[in-house]
């Protein structure tokens, strides 16, 4: 087994006098609990195996080849000031500019709305002309600590990122030159990047610069999952320590989702290309150009999944109960003869995924555990 270590720190409330005094109490309960043999399968039992630290909690069960990171919390959110302020709220309100687009009908927020988990609750996002693009619109609530961007990883920084749906004939449709012929005619927009930035002459490269700057503040909200981190497993019902165990162990879940993004931010091939069907999509594959590549995605965090539903990379699971199904049953399944309409070869599947033996309650264990995200 592969470790990763974690990039981000725990909060620094963690270290308070009373959080310390609080922490080495529930770590010396932890030690005596695993000094005697505990029963996981009862609720008792996950009470004392979970209650202490994350250190202290079972070793998660993933397999060789995984890259598992010790589960955490996100950094804090930080205060925004001075400067730092005025870009997020110049990105913000370009990121609702409607003539940012060629129709000037559409803006970022089309496709990613809040209120909708910063995705737009559809299989596949509809853009220019109201055409459907090939994936679902991906939330941008941990965007800004992804290093790669775009189910295929084809952007390195949200810069990048910005700039592709800008341009996509099949999205926002714009001309670069007359989004920055309009926009410099705009005295708002100039007064608003001069005391941003510092500049009078807007370039594109300023625009994605200001909606970056936006999407770096984002933050999933806060949920019960954030509370485990300062206080306790206590905070979850029986069900959802359940499922929080069987994410760590049986259902191998961690294999892929771990550390504080519940991301590895690798990409894996889970028989849900449809290759040589309907709906087929080779993923990576259209990046690297490399066999194996084929039908790879990258592994979406899961904070805040229960808010951003449809899901995988084509939207076409509506429900986490059926995201469990699906892995639950090793995946989809992929052709193996050549594709007419592409020159990918086909897909080989991830040797992480194999059928699971999960009954009906813990299916719904899992579900609740993912619904605390």
């Amino acid at each position: 087994m592969k470790t990763r270590a974690s990039r981000f720190r725990l909060p620094a409330v963690l270290f308070k006098p009373s959080r310390l005094i609080l922490a080495l109490a529930t770590m010396s309960v932890a030690v005596a609990a695993a000094e005697r043999e505990v029963d996981l399968q009862t609720a008792e039992g996950l009470r004392e195996a979970y209650s202490g630290p994350v250190e202290s909690w079972p070793a998660a069960q993933v397999d060789p080849g995984a890259d598992f990171a010790e589960f955490g919390p996100l950094p804090p959110r930080r205060k925004l000031e001075g400067q730092a302020a005025l870009r997020a709220a110049l990105g913000r309100r370009l990121f609702v500019e409607r003539h940012l687009s060629g129709s000037g009908q559409i803006a970022c927020v089309s496709c990613h709305d809040r209120e909708l988990g910063f995705g737009d609750g559809l299989r596949q996002a509809t853009g220019h002309d109201l055409q459907k693009g090939q994936r679902n619109a991906q939330s941008l609530f941990t965007a800004a600590f992804m290093h790669e961007l775009f189910w295929d990883g084809r952007s390195p920084s949200l810069e990048d990122q910005a700039h592709h749906p800008i341009v996509n004939p099949l999205e926002m449709a714009a001309d670069p030159a007359t989004v920055v012929a309009w926009i410099n005619k705009q005295p708002d927009y100039r007064e608003a990047f001069r005391e941003a930035y510092g500049i009078d002459t807007i370039a594109m490269d300023d625009i994605t610069r200001a909606l970056a700057d936006f999407e770096r503040s984002l933050r999933p909200p806060r949920s019960k999952w954030d509370r485990v981190f300062t206080r306790g497993t206590e905070v979850l019902t029986d069900q959802e320590l359940r499922g929080l165990h069987l994410f760590r162990t049986k259902a191998r879940c961690a294999n892929c989702h771990s550390g504080p993004l519940l991301s590895d931010e690798r990409y894996h091939s889970i028989g849900m290309a449809f290759y040589a069907r309907k709906y087929e999509d080779v993923g990576r594959w259209d990046v690297t150009g490399k066999a194996e590549d084929v039908g790879r995605f990258r592994t979406p965090s899961l904070r805040g999944v229960r808010r951003t539903k449809p899901y995988m990379h084509n939207g076409l699971i509506p429900s986490l109960r059926g995201v469990v199904n699906l892995y639950a049953g090793g995946g989809g399944k992929d052709r193996t003869e050549q594709s007419e309409t592409t020159s990918a070869p086909p897909p080989q599947r991830d040797p992480l995924l194999r059928p699971l033996d999960l009954n009906a309650e813990e299916r719904a264990a899992l579900v609740a555990f993912l619904e605390t995200l």
